[in-house]
């Protein structure tokens, strides 16, 4: 599974978004499944879903299912690395001799 710090990178979560603590269990595994049977819409509108799913749920307060989704989102980003934000693509300075 992606780490905290590369799921935010791909999904432009802050990291004060992303609630820690739930430990991954056969419960993510279904919610996972629910997500992966919207797939037909895209990987990247699955993880878009997530990502407001898990801020939806932060502005209700309710922690412990936003920090679920954390778990759902780190294995779905796992298992559909296409989902993830691209790359900038960074220009390299020129080098001149």
């Amino acid at each position: 599974m992606i780490t905290v710090e590369q799921c935010a990178e791909f999904t432009g979560l802050a990291l004060n978004e992303m609630v820690l603590g739930a430990i991954p269990s056969t419960r993510h595994r279904v919610l996972l499944s629910s997500y992966v049977l919207k797939l037909w819409r895209g990987p990247k509108t699955v993880r878009k879903m997530i990502v407001a799913a898990i801020r939806a749920r932060l502005d209700l307060g309710m922690v412990k299912e936003s920090a679920d989704l954390v778990v759902v989102l780190r294995q779905f980003l796992s298992d559909y690395p296409e989902a993830r934000l691209e790359q900038k693509l960074r220009e390299s300075p020129v080098r001149k001799s």
